[in-house]
């Protein structure tokens, strides 16, 4: 895989220019649009159970800060947005470590973690729309790597996902559009085997009307493993309905996946998939203060980054919803559910039986909040996760709490004519 090493960076120049380029050179009906919004959001978060240990539990301080800024730049057939955030992650022990974990104090897990998104967008003709979508974490959280993961690991790595996108309407109603997607993860210092993903995605769209469309989607990609874990190929491909009502956003979609994988000595795996997602809010989109919102998502299909083939069927349940009240407090409610059920993955059970693995992991929090200004929040939240696992020493249980100060300002919108308005 050395020969893809160069060609995430001149994809991505490539799209840079070609895209500035053409919102340099297009006519535009509106002048072009500069907005600048800096924020800073300081957090105190209290874990029981910081390590997910099936015994020997630990007390934890996180302290984390988060200075970023959201850059965007608009003209009647183009935008570019950049999304930036640095992550100072500070950490208190608030338990004497277990004299075998001599040296394994929390506060040696500190780091600066750095979180970026970019999605830049161009029509250089009226049925062509060509962009370039790019997210980038520098991070501990094991959950950036895999949206179906399974894991408790604290080690440091980073990913970037980078993905040109291409759609052309031939009409009102046909459409087709294809994505490239680059996936890299590397671990800093080696820890876990360091991966490239390379996967395409292709639509054939047909909408029966401005609300209602149905999508037929194809998937391949490769996984390669720098290590010893096998590298494999997938095929995946759905029938996606979607609706747009007044408050609801509704879409269904099921299909099937494969995978097979390059060591001849492991059976290829399938699945069934599916995903259906549930959004309102109240106002209706495009409105941005709303007062109320629901999101529900479920889904299954395979994960995708593990090591040591520890694959396995994921069925995930996904709830979020909350409300202002009075214009200034917040309340919100989240949680999730998810089994995952091993492919090739054995262990001892309670009572000595060597079984496939299989988990239960779910989470529920809420959270209350008061907004100070139209630009300044406060707020608390407590919240209670577990996994229940038929392995031993695999589960966990642990409850958390937070404090948070979250300033967001917009500094205005600024045309390039040197006209000035006010946010």
């Amino acid at each position: 895989m050395k020969h893809y090493k160069y060609l995430h960076n001149a994809l991505l120049l490539f799209f840079l220019i070609s895209i500035l380029n053409l919102m340099m050179e297009l006519p535009v009906l509106a002048d072009p649009v500069f907005t600048i919004k800096p924020r800073f959001a300081g957090t105190w978060r209290t874990d029981n159970n910081f390590y997910k240990a099936d015994e020997n539990e630990r007390t934890v301080y996180t302290y984390l800060y988060e200075p970023g800024i959201d850059v965007g730049f608009k003209t009647a057939k183009s935008y570019v947005s950049l999304d930036y955030t640095m992550n100072i992650f500070e950490y208190d022990d608030r338990d004497d470590p277990y004299p075998w974990q001599t040296g394994n104090q929390a506060e040696d897990d500190d780091y600066v973690g750095h979180t970026a998104f970019l999605d830049a967008k161009t029509k250089p003709f009226e049925r062509l729309t060509i962009g370039l979508e790019d997210g980038f974490y520098y991070t501990r959280d094991p959950a950036q790597t895999d949206q179906f993961s399974n894991s408790i690991d604290r080690e440091l790595y980073y990913v970037n996902r980078l993905t040109p996108i291409v759609y052309y309407d031939f009409n009102p109603i046909f459409a087709i559009g294809a994505r490239y997607r680059n996936t890299k993860i590397d671990y800093d210092p080696r820890t876990h085997e360091d991966s490239v993903e390379n996967r395409g995605i292709f639509d054939l769209i047909y909408s029966f009307n401005e609300k209602t469309s149905i999508d037929l989607e194809y998937q391949y990609w490769a996984k390669d493993f720098e290590l010893t874990t096998s590298d494999y190929t997938s095929n995946q491909i759905s029938l996606i309905i979607r609706n747009q009502f007044k408050y609801f956003f509704i879409e269904g979609g099921a299909g099937y996946h494969e995978r097979e994988f390059d060591d001849p000595m492991l059976e290829d795996i399938d699945t069934f998939t599916y995903r259906i997602e549930i959004t309102g809010q109240n106002p209706p989109a495009p409105e941005e203060l709303v007062k109320s919102y629901i999101s529900f998502i479920s889904e299954w299909n395979f994960n995708d980054q593990y090591y040591g083939e520890n694959y396995y069927e994921a069925h995930r349940l996904t709830l979020e919803a909350g409300h202002l009240f009075l214009k200034k407090i917040t309340v919100n409610v989240e949680g999730y559910y998810q089994n995952s059920d091993y492919e090739r993955t054995y262990g001892y059970t309670g009572n000595g039986e060597y079984k496939l693995r299989e988990d239960h992991t779910y989470m529920i929090a809420g959270s209350l909040g008061y907004w100070f200004t139209d630009w300044l929040l406060f707020s608390v939240k407590a919240g209670y996760e577990k996994r229940n696992s038929n392995i031993d020493g695999y589960d966990y249980s642990n409850t958390f709490g937070l404090a948070k100060l979250d300033f967001r300002f917009n500094l205005g919108r600024k045309q390039l004519n040197n006209k000035y308005y006010k946010r």
